[in-house]
């Protein structure tokens, strides 16, 4: 049961990992596919969406083993506390109207922060 707990969470957080690759890679909204702050037309889109597809697929196996790695040796609420601050640096990024800096953005960072912080504090200490 352990063992099964260990690998799906290495699983979810490799998705997780290529979920944040591929979104500085290229972004889609209602407007069309941007790639490196610029929008690409079908062409190019579909040469960039398979190059990032076929990279992603290649990094993937490097990025379970990574994330194995970092479950066996990073607490829990730290890992959580990154993912949080990260998923929310990630969505601001992609939104350009969403500000890094708004009140509820900030408190979503504190949040991230306590619990990185909390997790190395217990592995610290217990």
């Amino acid at each position: 049961m352990v063992d099964w707990l260990f690998e799906e969470s290495a699983l979810v957080l490799t998705g997780i990992f290529i979920t944040f690759i591929s979104s500085f890679l290229y972004t889609i909204n209602a407007q069309g596919f941007v790639h490196r702050g610029k929008y690409r037309k079908k062409e190019e889109a579909l040469i960039i969406f398979l190059g990032a597809t076929i990279l992603l697929g290649l990094v993937t196996p490097l990025i379970h083993e990574g994330s194995k790695f970092i479950i066996a040796s990073v607490h829990l609420l730290t890992i959580t506390g990154f993912i949080i601050i990260a998923t929310n640096f990630v969505l601001h990024y992609s939104i350009p109207r969403w500000r890094q800096t708004s009140f509820k953005s900030l408190l979503i960072y504190l949040l991230g922060a306590f619990l990185l912080v909390l997790g190395f504090l217990f592995d610290y200490y217990y």
